[in-house]
């Protein structure tokens, strides 16, 4: 290679190096609840005006699941990050065959007449799902778990341009600022929440509670009953107590968090 070319190779690599040192971290204010709305309008609005170089990174600070039904019933409510699984859910005429791979969720196998569900191209982001209509089965992709409600992050060199764009972008506010000026934030404190999102959110009570358990209610309608546990879900930290209503043991689905030990 010529000296000129070496040349230019190390100028478009400090041109590369610096344009990259000036993308910082900062928070956009969404409407309530449509974060993953705002999102995607704003990648959109990135690549119709030619400004998808300012954005490095997009993210919804929350946790993305995938929630399992048979029947109309949830039967696992699982992470869509961690390791690959396959997981089979019986359904009314059989089992249905469900696969999480790197962040995308598709049906293996499922019954006769599921030939639409199995072809079905990978879901990947919150909103959409795979439904297996002659096995009642379905998959869903939601969003929980939100460590900043009503935020996304992007990692971005700052520009005017930029800044119109957020503006005029459906379901943002703003940036968050101060005297009318983005605020960038610590790459620290960033990584923090990534990391705790890459992780899962932990879970209050699971596995807290086996069959035989004595518990009372401490929110919801049954407040105050107490019973005796039955069975427990751990995937869907749920379980079901009987509880003595006018005189009778009966069945009560209760969340983990709606009972307390006694």
């Amino acid at each position: 290679m010529s000296e000129e070319n070496l040349t230019q190779q190390n100028v478009n690599t400090e041109t590369q190096d610096k344009n990259e040192e000036k993308k910082k971290w900062y928070a956009l204010y969404t409407q309530s609840n449509l974060e993953i709305k705002a999102k995607e309008n704003f990648l959109k609005n990135l690549e119709l005006n030619d400004l998808k170089h300012l954005v490095e990174e997009v993210v919804v600070p929350a946790e993305e699941k995938v929630v399992i039904k048979s029947q109309g019933k949830e039967k696992y409510r699982l992470s869509l990050k961690g390791q690959n699984r396959e997981i089979p859910v019986e359904g009314k005429k059989g089992i249905t065959k469900f696969l999480i791979e790197e962040g995308t969720v598709r049906v293996l196998e499922s019954v006769e007449g599921d030939e639409d569900c199995v072809a079905h191209s990978p879901i990947f982001k919150p909103g959409q799902k795979i439904s297996c209509k002659e096995n009642k089965t379905e998959a869903r992709i939601v969003l929980e778990n939100k460590i900043f409600p009503g935020y996304i992050l992007i990692k971005a060199k700052l520009t005017d341009d930029l800044i119109d764009l957020v503006k005029k972008t459906p379901y943002l506010i703003g940036f968050v600022s101060a005297g009318g000026v983005p605020v960038p934030i610590e790459e620290k404190d960033v990584e923090r929440v990534l990391s705790q999102i890459q992780k899962g959110t932990p879970k209050v009570k699971k596995l807290l509670f086996a069959k035989g358990d004595m518990i009372r209610v401490i929110e919801g309608p049954f407040m105050n009953f107490t019973g005796t546990v039955d069975e427990v879900f751990p995937d869907k930290e749920k379980l079901i107590a009987l509880i003595t209503i006018f005189g009778r043991a009966t069945p009560v689905e209760l969340e983990f968090s709606q009972v307390e030990k006694i």
